[in-house]
């Protein structure tokens, strides 16, 4: 008779922060304790996402634990959530649970370049979650970029189909009821998190001590909109909890194209910015000499492919080109010396008949021999 595998339990329920029980350091902790002489674990997942650092550090360690590892999705996994749960040998998500993927946000206050340093670690996160997102689904990092444009919601039978998941079980929390296509568009992190939340009780029974889900049928309050946690969230004004629903959804639009507008603003500012950068540094060279004046565009083209930390590089390591006076007397200097080397037996007429250039640049790099060369010939 095969022996039956041993399963260990871990939950990771809530934000993901840098403190308290859903730090990379506590998660851990629980996680290791959970695997200990265990076949494989199951991850009880319902996070609206947090910190990119943290999360990071997670799922690193469930990749590399040495044991199977299966995510389930009790209720919701947003943004950072969505990552950790790519780390696991199988995702599977309850039926009526939701995740969310969009790209990695951060904000920043200060000088271009302190924008711009904070806009090159973003998109620095958002290349490690198209790796990520590409090796599950099997597509490429080309073909997944779409995931991080906006809140991209999914319903369990959306993942399955974009093979973000590797299947779909039954409700652990049956008292939730799923929201419309609609509706699913307005949500928020929070405010699905929340749905989920008022089911999840931590008791003693369940596998390993660990705790289960708690059915219940709040239905009322789970079918309402979370108001008071959506004013605090988005920190609108002018509305209330007795608010309507379309009252608050209309204040959230407010608030979501100012923030748009805010973002972009500061995205053109950058952008103008790092311009005036590249087109002060092509400017310079070519004041220095560096690049003729055709070539302006072809390296404003490469400050603005590849960066204007690679253009100081490339022109960085080019010298001023020489003048056309300076060209003419190297020139005529070199092909005197030449004429003391190769030229050296050349009389008056053959200098004439094969280089006369080459003999007036002689006349003033070696003025003595080109006295010598006239005598002989017209002085003799």
């Amino acid at each position: 008779m095969a022996k039956e595998k041993k399963k260990g339990e871990v939950k990771l329920y809530g934000e993901i922060y840098p403190y308290g029980i859903n730090s990379a350091a506590d998660f851990i902790a629980r996680f290791d304790e959970a695997r200990k002489g265990a076949d494989e674990v199951n991850l009880l997942l319902h996070t609206q996402g947090g910190d990119v650092q943290e999360g990071t550090l997670i799922y690193n360690h469930i990749k590399g634990c040495g044991v199977k590892v299966n995510v389930i999705v009790a209720g919701v996994s947003c943004s950072m959530g969505t990552v950790i749960m790519m780390a696991a040998a199988k995702v599977y998500m309850c039926e009526n649970s939701y995740m969310m993927v969009h790209a990695p946000k951060g904000g920043c206050y200060g000088t271009a370049a302190e924008m711009e340093k904070a806009a090159k670690g973003l998109r620095g996160m958002e290349k490690n979650f198209k790796k990520v997102y590409a090796s599950k689904t099997g597509k490429s990092e080309k073909e997944v970029e779409e995931l991080l444009v906006g809140d991209n919601w999914f319903t369990a039978q959306e993942a399955m189909d974009a093979k973000l998941i590797d299947g779909i079980v039954e409700p652990i929390a049956t008292g939730v009821t799923q929201v419309s296509a609609e509706e699913l568009k307005m949500q928020t992190p929070k405010a699905l998190y929340s749905r989920f939340a008022a089911c999840l009780e931590e008791t003693t029974e369940g596998t390993e001590g660990n705790g289960v889900l708690k059915n219940c049928n709040n239905q009322k309050n789970e079918s309402e909109m979370d108001k008071e946690g959506l004013i605090k969230k988005f920190g609108l004004t002018g509305v209330t909890a007795q608010s309507t629903d379309k009252e608050i959804e209309d204040a959230i639009q407010v608030k979501l194209d100012a923030e748009k507008n805010r973002a972009d603003n500061a995205e053109a500012a950058m952008q103008a910015a790092n311009k005036k950068r590249i087109t002060d540094t092509v400017n310079a060279a070519a004041k220095a000499g560096k690049i003729q004046a055709g070539q302006t565009a072809t390296f404003m083209a490469i400050g603005e492919k590849s960066g204007v930390e690679a253009l100081e590089t490339v022109l960085g390591g080019m010298k001023p080109a020489p003048s056309l006076v300076e060209v003419t007397r190297g020139g005529a200097a070199n092909m005197a010396g030449a004429a003391n080397g190769a030229r050296a037996d050349w009389g008056w007429e053959q200098w004439q008949k094969e280089d006369p250039r080459g003999l007036e640049a002689l006349a003033k790099s070696e003025p003595e021999k080109f006295e010598a060369l006239y005598k002989a010939t017209f002085k003799g």
